[in-house]
């Protein structure tokens, strides 16, 4: 892989690990507003696809600065599996994607999101540092 495409890849991993320490923050300060986000999750084409085809771009990331990081391994088959789970979910069709968000709105307290986001955001700030 070209250095100019490992920095590509590096800079989609630390924007995804960047947004993920602010859906932290929205999940511990405004918890009913992620789940409103979750409740659209598959809603309509363009969300199911476009959620799908970012996640897509993100699992390649991974895969293309596996050989810069402390763990070439982990990163290489965790983008495999994001990509190809991606590929699956989108090809799938749209109303089971929005039928298993909303299980998942009507189940969630607020609460937990509360709870989950300490860990969301190491989550993220731990990749942003290993890709770093």
């Amino acid at each position: 892989m070209t250095e100019l495409a490992t920095d590509l890849s590096r800079l989609i991993v630390q924007l995804f690990a960047l947004w993920l320490i602010c859906v932290a923050g929205l999940c511990l300060l405004r918890p009913r507003l992620a789940l409103e986000g979750l409740e659209r999750m598959g809603s309509t084409p363009l969300i199911h696809f476009g959620e799908h085809a970012l996640r897509a771009l993100v699992g390649l990331a991974l895969i293309g600065v596996s050989s810069a990081t402390p763990w070439p391994q982990p990163f290489y088959w965790a983008g495999i599996f994001i990509v190809g789970s991606s590929a699956v979910i989108a090809l799938a069709p749209r109303r089971w994607h929005h039928a298993y968000a909303l299980f998942w709105t009507r189940r969630l307290p607020p609460w937990s999101l509360r709870a989950m986001a300490p860990v969301a955001a190491v989550a993220g700030g731990a990749l942003f540092r290993l890709v770093s």
